[in-house]
């Protein structure tokens, strides 16, 4: 396989960083429809726990669909698009990693 053009590359890297982009949306979207669910079933503010651990743990239902997803892309081809999703992702569990030391106290006692 030949070596693409800088040019395009780095387009195919930011198309994979905004699919992945994309997933997280779902994700989120699947995330608080449980909540939802939750809370209609339930009552009593029963809908706070979906919302909680799926957010404190997003890193973990992330490596759900972005593994899958790599193999995908490179079986297909798509290996710039793959970067792409696995820049993303590190960016996405730095940011959710700080964020959670952050909000559980971990960071600035």
């Amino acid at each position: 396989m030949t070596n693409p053009a800088p040019q395009t590359e780095l387009l195919e890297i930011v198309k994979g960083m905004v699919l992945l982009l994309g997933c997280h949306a779902l994700a989120l979207g699947l995330i608080v429809a449980l909540a939802f669910l939750a809370e209609s079933i339930w009552g009593m503010y029963s809908g706070l726990w979906p919302l909680i651990v799926g957010l404190a743990a997003f890193f973990v239902w992330q490596l759900l669909y972005v593994v899958p997803l790599i193999l995908w892309l490179r079986r297909r081809g798509r290996v710039a698009m793959a970067k792409g999703v696995v820049i993303a992702a590190v960016l996405t569990a730095l940011v959710n990693g700080a964020c959670f030391l952050v909000n559980f106290g971990y960071v600035g006692r």
